[in-house]
């Protein structure tokens, strides 16, 4: 009987022990998002200004996600809203041309901020993987109904880059896929520059593989099968 009190009396105590730390942990991230999240706006350099940016995301960008639709940025440096809207503020920068080279890309934002481009006259390349662009979710869908000139990369060898070039001046390059949980959980970078040296190189792969990716194919060749589906038609995802 006194064994089976001592029992019940220990189990009380580890049980406390454990909802108190519990307690303790949710209390101290909820303290670390409300203190840090206090909103700002968002700074872009300006374009004749020497640009070398690097943006990482982590695991507390997930914390961000919660005022992705705000009009403002949190305060925290390493915030992914701040760094969305940066990307998306390049793009819109782009007077001549946009040149897109992404493995995976489901970021409905990013791809409104391209397509939005092509329509006020800007001249929009994108090169994607096929078998990635197949996914339902990707936006290949939507650069395709909007009439955006797009390859893709029908090779056995997958199309692994992630960059954007805006207006053959800028680069936006890293292990970022433009998806939603890139930006808001995985371990990623971004790294943003216009050096001359290093944005000329980028300039000359994708050329190179615009040619490689030519249209020489018929375009159901080329295609995802969903993009010959009716039940697509002016799909927005």
């Amino acid at each position: 009987m006194k064994s089976n009190k001592v029992l019940l009396v220990g189990t009380v105590v580890l049980t406390s022990e454990i909802l108190w730390y519990l307690y303790r942990r949710v209390y101290n991230l909820w303290s670390n998002y409300t203190n840090t999240c206090e909103v700002r706006k968002v700074q872009i350099p300006e374009s004749r200004q020497n640009i070398s940016e690097v943006m990482f995301f982590t695991k507390e960008s997930s914390l961000c996600r919660t005022h992705l639709n705000d009009e403002e940025i949190c305060s925290k440096d390493n915030c992914p809203v701040q760094y969305l809207r940066k990307i998306i503020s390049y793009i819109d920068r782009a007077t001549r041309s946009l040149d897109v080279c992404m493995y995976f890309f489901t970021c409905q934002s990013l791809s409104n901020a391209i397509v939005n481009s092509h329509k006020r006259g800007v001249l929009v390349r994108v090169i994607m993987d096929r078998c990635m662009s197949s996914n339902r979710a990707t936006q290949t869908i939507l650069f395709y109904n909007n009439g955006v000139a797009i390859r893709l990369a029908y090779e056995d060898n997958l199309m692994h880059h992630k960059f954007l070039i805006v207006d053959n001046d800028l680069v936006i390059t890293g292990s970022t896929n433009w998806t939603m949980s890139a930006f808001f959980g995985n371990f990623d970078h971004v790294v943003v520059t216009n050096q001359h040296s290093l944005v000329k190189p980028f300039v000359d792969e994708f050329d190179r593989l615009w040619k490689i990716f030519s249209k020489s194919q018929k375009d159901a060749e080329n295609l995802p099968s969903a993009f010959l589906q009716s039940s697509f038609n002016d799909t927005v995802l």
